[in-house]
């Protein structure tokens, strides 16, 4: 993985404006993709629910509740895999920053 360079634009020395920006940026990219994917769900959901039970409102019911409880899940587990992915691109950054200055 020589030569690929990890870009987190959170953690780039900038000023704590343009990093506020970017981190309001990327919480509300977050919760557009939790919604959009959520959405897909929940209408398979509804479907099923209608099939299942021959009540279209039942259906519709049990994709609410279904649509509420996973949107927050989901949200909470893009967020941890962010800082997961944030915490071994900094090794990764380390480690290599030290190869380099015993290279020199």
């Amino acid at each position: 993985m020589v030569g690929i360079k990890y870009f987190n634009p959170v953690r780039q020395v900038m000023s704590k404006k343009k990093t506020k920006k970017i981190q309001r940026y990327l919480t509300i990219t977050r919760i557009k993709r939790a919604i959009s994917s959520r959405l897909i769900s929940t209408i398979v959901t509804c479907l099923v629910g209608w099939l299942v039970t021959g009540n279209p409102y039942i259906g519709l019911s049990i994709g609410a509740v279904d649509m509420v409880i996973k949107l927050g899940l989901y949200y909470i587990h893009e967020t941890l895999w962010e800082k997961k992915m944030t915490k071994d691109i900094r090794k990764i950054k380390k480690k290599y920053s030290k190869n380099e200055r015993k290279n020199k």
